[in-house]
C-alpha cells in the first residue's frame, strides 16, 4: 500500500538506531563499488540479492513512467548491464563532491556524487548522481541511479527526446 507524504510526515515512526547495520550497509556499497571498480562480475553478484533491482528512474525521452525507463531485474539482469557498460573501455576517475546519507537502521543509504568517467574517445563523461541503496541482509536489493540522462545518453550513443514525436 503507497502512503501519502502528509501519512508520512505525520508517522510517529522511530528507526532503530543501530551502528552495526549502519556499517553493514556501508561495507555493502563498498563491495559494490570495488566489484565494479575491478570489473568482478562474481563479487558483484555477491554484493546483491538475488532479486536485486537496478532502475534510472529518468528517461532520455523524458518520461519518469517505469514502464519507459531503463529497469533491470534480477542478479542475472544486473551482471549483464553492468558486464555490457564495462566492456566499453572506459577509466574510472575520483568521484568529487560526495555526500553520504543513512537511515539509522542501516536499511536505506542514499550517495549524492558527481563522476567523471574517460570514455575510449577521450572524451570526458562528467555527470551527476544520486544512488538510492536499499540494503537487505548484507547485500544491496534495489539501486535507483538518478542522472542527468540527457549527459548519459549523449556520452553513450542512446538516442534523446521521444520516441515518436507528435
Amino acid at each position: 500500500m503507497s502512503r501519502t507524504l502528509a501519512d508520512l510526515l505525520r508517522s510517529d515512526d522511530v528507526l532503530r538506531d543501530d551502528p552495526a547495520l549502519r556499517r553493514g550497509a556501508k561495507l555493502a556499497v563498498s563491495r559494490f563499488y570495488a566489484a565494479i571498480g575491478r570489473r568482478d562480475m562474481d563479487a558483484l553478484r555477491e554484493a546483491l540479492t538475488p532479486d536485486a533491482v537496478y532502475e534510472f528512474p529518468f528517461a532520455e525521452n523524458g518520461s519518469s513512467e517505469t514502464s519507459e525507463t531503463r529497469r533491470f531485474i534480477g542478479t542475472d539482469a544486473i551482471i549483464a548491464f553492468w558486464r555490457e557498460t564495462l566492456a566499453r573501455d572506459m577509466r574510472f576517475g575520483a568521484l568529487e563532491d560526495v555526500d553520504l546519507s543513512i537511515l539509522a537502521d542501516g536499511s536505506r543509504l542514499f550517495i549524492e556524487q558527481r563522476g567523471d568517467i574517460m570514455l575510449a574517445d577521450g572524451t570526458s563523461y562528467r555527470n551527476r548522481y544520486i544512488f538510492r541503496y536499499d540494503i537487505r541482509d548484507g547485500r544491496i536489493a534495489h539501486v535507483r541511479e538518478y542522472i542527468n540522462p540527457v549527459i548519459s545518453a549523449r556520452a553513450f550513443g542512446r538516442p534523446i527526446g521521444p520516441a515518436d514525436p507528435a
